[in-house]
C-alpha cells in the first residue's frame, strides 16, 4: 500500500464543527459549540470517509484495518490506526474544536491570508476527489482478474501465501485498481474538461508569461542593500584666535 500523507489533523481540518440540536446527549459545550455524540460520531464517519477517497482505499478496508489484529495491518496504515482510536479521536476533536473557536474569536478565521489558503486547500481536496470518484466509476474488475492477481501476488510475494482468499483478493484488487487508474487518467481528465466551457484570451500571450519565472517582492527586499548610515560630520579642527598686536 502506497504511504498515508494524511493526518487525523489534517482530516479533521476539513469539517465543520458545529452540531447543534441533534436530540443526543450534549458532551460538552466550547463557546456556545455543542458536541453531541451524534456530531462527534458522524465526524469520526466523515474522516473515514474522507481517509477512503483521498488515499483511494475502500472503506471496508479502512474500517478492517482499523480493527483487524495489529500484525494483519499493513505497516502504512499504522499510525493511523493508532489516531483513530476513539479516545484519541475525541481528544483531537475537541482540541481542534478549543483552537478553532479561539481562532474565530480572534478574527483569525476572517483575515484575507487565511481565506486564501482554505479556499486553494478546498480546491485541492476537491480536485483529488472528484477525479477519484470518476476514475473509479470507469474501472471494472473482473472475477478472472482477481483471481489471476491474486495467484501472481502469492508467487511473488511469500507473505501472500498466509493471507486468506479474501485478503489476497483485497490486495490483489487494489493493485488492478492503482494499475488501472494510470491508465485511464488521462481520458477521465479529458472528459472532465470537455464539461466546462474554456475561453483563452487571444491578446494574452501564455507562452511568454510563462517563460518568466515568479518573482517574489519578500526576497528583492531581503536582497536590497541596506541604505548607508549616515555618518556625522568629522569634527573640524578650531581655528586658534589670531594672537593679539603687540
Amino acid at each position: 500500500m502506497k504511504k498515508l500523507y494524511f493526518s487525523l489533523t489534517l482530516l479533521l481540518s476539513f469539517f465543520s464543527f458545529a452540531y447543534c440540536g441533534d436530540g443526543t446527549p450534549v458532551i460538552e459545550s466550547i463557546d456556545g459549540n455543542k458536541i453531541t455524540t451524534a456530531g462527534f460520531e458522524s465526524a469520526f464517519d466523515t474522516a473515514l470517509d474522507t481517509l477512503s477517497r483521498t488515499q483511494n482505499i475502500e472503506k471496508k478496508n479502512v474500517i478492517k484495518f482499523l480493527t483487524e489484529e495489529e500484525s494483519k495491518v499493513p505497516q502504512s496504515f499504522l499510525q493511523l490506526r493508532n489516531e483513530f482510536r476513539k479516545r484519541k479521536f475525541f481528544d483531537r476533536y475537541h482540541e481542534m474544536m478549543v483552537v478553532k473557536a479561539a481562532a474565530d474569536k480572534s478574527g483569525f478565521s476572517k483575515r484575507s491570508d487565511i481565506k486564501e489558503i482554505l479556499k486553494f486547500q478546498e480546491m485541492q481536496l476537491i480536485y483529488g476527489m472528484y477525479i477519484a470518484e470518476q476514475i473509479e466509476s470507469r474501472i471494472k474488475i473482473t472475477e478472472q482478474e482477481l483471481n489471476q492477481g491474486c495467484q501472481e501476488l502469492r508467487t511473488k510475494y511469500k507473505q501472500a501465501e498466509s493471507l486468506t482468499l479474501e485478503q489476497c483478493y483485497d490486495a490483489a484488487r487494489a493493485q488492478i485498481k492503482g494499475r488501472k487508474s494510470e491508465e485511464v487518467y488521462k481520458s477521465v481528465l479529458d472528459r472532465i474538461k470537455e464539461t466546462v466551457a474554456i475561453k483563452h484570451n487571444d491578446k494574452f500571450d501564455l507562452e511568454k508569461y510563462l517563460d518568466k519565472e515568479f518573482s517574489f517582492p519578500e526576497l528583492s527586499k531581503e536582497e536590497a542593500p541596506k541604505a548607508e548610515e549616515t555618518k556625522a560630520p568629522e569634527a573640524t579642527t578650531p581655528t586658534p584666535a589670531p594672537e593679539a598686536t603687540k
